[in-house]
C-alpha cells in the first residue's frame, strides 16, 4: 500500500479502518468502559498506534499516511496548531494548509501546545478522552457519531478487536490460520 494515498488507502482496508475505529472509540470512552481502558493501557506507543490495536507494519503505515492538517474548526479544543515542517513547506512560520502532513505529524503538532502547557505543570501525560479522542476523530476525519453506530457497536461487543493476539498464539501454536480444512494432512 502506498502512504501517500491517504485516508480513503486506509479506509479501503476495512478491517485496518476498523481497529482504527475501535483505537478512537478506546479514546473516547476510557473513562466509562474497562475494556478500553485496558486495551489502551496495553499500548507501547505515545500515540497509542501500536498493538493490541496494530501489528508493527499497519501502525508504520497509519503514522506515514498523508493527510491535511486538521484546522481549528475542526479542534476549537485547541487554541492555536503548530506543525514542526521544514521552512521550504511553509509560507513564513505558518505551513500552507494544503500541504499533506503525516498523520503522526498531525498528531504530535495538535498535541504539541498541550504537551508544553502540561510539562509547565509537570505532568505532560495526555487524557484519552479529553486531550487525544477529539485530534484522533479530526486526523482521520471520522464523527463521533460513527463510534455510536449500532453496526460498529455491535461488531465490537461480539468481536472485539481483532486479534493480535489470536494471530500470535496461532503462530506460537502452530495452529492453521481460518480457510484450511479440518483434517487435512501434510504429506
Amino acid at each position: 500500500m502506498n502512504n501517500l494515498e491517504g485516508l480513503p488507502m486506509l479506509q479501503k482496508t476495512h478491517d485496518l479502518w476498523y481497529k482504527i475505529h475501535v483505537l478512537l472509540y478506546d479514546l473516547c470512552n476510557i473513562a466509562t468502559d474497562r475494556t478500553s481502558e485496558s486495551r489502551t493501557l496495553a499500548t507501547t506507543d505515545e500515540l497509542y498506534i501500536s498493538a493490541p490495536y496494530f501489528t508493527p507494519s499497519e501502525a508504520a503505515l497509519i503514522k506515514s499516511t498523508q493527510i491535511l492538517p486538521p484546522t481549528l474548526s475542526e479542534l476549537p479544543e485547541f487554541e492555536e496548531l503548530e506543525y514542526d515542517e521544514p521552512e521550504s513547506e511553509t509560507v513564513g512560520a505558518v505551513p500552507l494548509l494544503s500541504d499533506p502532513i503525516t498523520i503522526e505529524e498531525a498528531i504530535k503538532g495538535c498535541l504539541q501546545n498541550f504537551f508544553e502547557k502540561r510539562r509547565a505543570s509537570g505532568d505532560a501525560r495526555p487524557c484519552g478522552p479529553h486531550d487525544m479522542g477529539p485530534i484522533y476523530l479530526a486526523a482521520f476525519g471520522i464523527a463521533k457519531e460513527e463510534l455510536k453506530d449500532e453496526k460498529f457497536l455491535s461488531r465490537l461487543r461480539r468481536s472485539g478487536l481483532p486479534g493480535l493476539e489470536e494471530e500470535a498464539a496461532g503462530k506460537k501454536d502452530g495452529q492453521v490460520k481460518k480457510g484450511s480444512k479440518k483434517g487435512s494432512k501434510k504429506r
